[in-house]
């Protein structure tokens, strides 16, 4: 498997761990990632210049996001000082050795079992390029329909430093709000199939 696909594993356990917001070392690396342009806001912050929400941007937000950047070429230091990266790798490592979401002791596992299942389904695919396109959009739609609501408040906090640092809502067409209502707006264009599904099987 590639370095990228590892790295998207695991910033989706570092994500939804709720020390995050209580460590300084934690937050250092969250402020790294902007600095050393882990985060890609200019180029997110021109795609979006006057234009509408679409699906699309959620795309560009995404591809925006360098994970190795962020794990170990830009924000190494920062990382080993935040144990959750540790942990974070920890729980790939549980991952990719079968261990089962539902019965594991590890809490995190266990709450976010959708999201961990799909990341397991999607990494037992040899092509590895279809392997992070299942990744980063098909099980991003578990971080956010309610299964993983640690999961969302971590990518919330990144979006809310993007979006503040390239001045996002004064872009975007017609919106008017605050970067978390962009956030959620963007999230439900993306997976707006799978947020009406679901909507339409607990409703029957």
């Amino acid at each position: 498997m590639s370095n990228n696909c590892l790295f998207f594993i695991s910033s989706l356990f570092l994500m939804f761990n709720e020390r995050f917001a209580l460590r300084k070392p934690c937050q250092d690396l969250l402020s790294c990632s902007i600095e050393k342009r882990c985060l890609n806001v200019p180029f997110v912050a021109d795609r979006i210049q006057d234009t509408e929400v679409t699906e699309k941007m959620y795309d560009d937000i995404d591809s925006a996001i360098n994970y190795g950047c962020i794990f170990t070429s830009g924000c190494s230091r920062q990382c080993k000082t935040c144990t959750l990266c540790h942990n974070a790798k920890q729980r790939v490592l549980k991952v990719l050795s079968g261990s089962d979401p539902k019965t594991d002791n590890d809490h995190v596992l266990v709450e976010c079992h959708e999201l961990v299942q799909c990341a397991k389904t999607c990494i037992t695919g040899k092509n590895i390029s279809s392997t992070s396109q299942c990744l980063r959009h098909h099980c991003a739609y578990h971080c956010f329909n309610g299964s993983c609501p640690k999961c969302a408040a971590f990518i919330l906090k990144i979006f809310n430093q993007m979006c503040i640092t390239g001045d996002f809502r004064n872009k975007v067409k017609d919106f008017q709000g605050q970067c978390s209502d962009l956030f959620w707006e963007v999230v439900h264009k993306k997976f707006k199939k799978e947020f009406d599904l679901e909507s339409h099987s607990t409703t029957n």
